[in-house]
């Protein structure tokens, strides 16, 4: 395990994504529950060595929820965040995004979705997946949309449900996969209706089949990660009696694009042997033809250098 930065407490929810040469960027707020600034740091070699931290300059005049990171077909990196705003007594969430065209040196302008209903659950923490050169799905918490970026218009996503804050992914043969734990998200709670465990589609989203496999779904849900060949990896956390508190975080994999997961092949990336402190919010990305890296925080302020981003590198043999 490796310490990427630290970090002081609150909303801390780190981003990663893996550029076209290789480098790897994560971005989070250093002091959660309404940051003030995004900082980024990068590794290029795989992950053993990293940056000093720099603020991302663009951000301003916001209130930071932290949101993902995507590497785009074309290498453009898309960075994704939502300002928290209040008018009078309402509470709203603006989620926004700028791009960056030479690996995470300089970002554009931020651009804010062209969404006119805003709730405090208009945002977004996981990655956004291509379905075209121009359109992006986007699993806001309160919607799941389809953003043209190029028109700049929104549209409901296959048959328009609401998957909620989950990552949904599409393999290169067009099956994709989400990691819904209810067939249509109730926002923000609501009395759990069908269960599904995740959610599985051969036709562009239009209808859905239950894939029932994926274990418990707690605040910081799941993470899916498509490697290279295809295979997809499921980073998901274990919870202790009653659901109370995060204790490790697991990888398992699909060899065949969501229909099986080897549950009896668990990797266990990260079990301090104690309750991990905050939200870790673990994410994995492809490092090399050979390694995946997973991203997580943790708030515990008696482990060695105090609360803190890590990585653990995982070789693909063990999966």
């Amino acid at each position: 395990m490796k310490r990427i930065a630290n970090v002081i407490g609150g909303h801390v929810h780190p981003a990663v994504c893996v550029t076209d040469s290789g480098k790897i960027l994560v971005v989070y707020n250093k002091e959660g529950g309404g940051g003030k600034e995004l900082l980024l740091v990068h590794s290029n070699d795989v992950g053993l060595t990293w940056s000093f931290p720099a603020s991302i300059p663009i951000i301003q005049n916001c209130s930071i929820y932290p949101g993902s990171l995507t590497t785009l077909s074309s290498g453009a990196i898309v960075l994704n965040w939502s300002c928290y705003r209040k008018t009078r007594e309402t509470l709203w969430r603006e989620p926004q995004f700028s791009l960056s065209y030479d690996e995470g040196q300089t970002w554009s302008d931020p651009k804010s979705y062209p969404i006119t209903d805003h709730t405090n659950y208009t945002c977004l923490r996981h990655a956004v997946t291509e379905r075209s050169v121009s359109e992006w799905v986007c699993p806001f918490y309160d919607r799941t949309v389809l953003y043209d970026h190029q028109s700049n218009q929104l549209k409901p996503f296959g048959d328009g449900r609401n998957h909620g804050m989950v990552p949904i992914i599409c393999t290169s043969n067009g099956i994709w996969i989400s990691g819904a734990p209810q067939a249509n998200a109730p926002v923000p709670v609501g009395v759990p209706a069908e269960m599904v465990g995740g959610l599985r589609s051969t036709d562009d989203g239009l209808t859905w089949k239950a894939m029932n496999v994926f274990p418990h779904f707690g605040v910081a849900g799941y993470d899916l990660t498509i490697l290279a060949n295809d295979w997809v990896i499921l980073t998901y956390i274990a919870y202790g009696i009653g659901h109370d508190g995060e204790f490790s975080y697991n990888l398992t994999v699909s060899r065949d694009e969501g229909i099986t997961w080897q549950f009896d092949n668990v990797v266990e990336v990260y079990h301090p042997g104690r309750r991990i402190m905050g939200r870790g919010w673990p994410r994995t990305v492809q490092l090399d033809d050979e390694t995946i890296g997973t991203i997580f925080y943790d708030l515990d302020q008696e482990q060695f250098g105090g609360p803190g981003i890590f990585i653990v590198r995982t070789s693909l043999d063990e999966c």
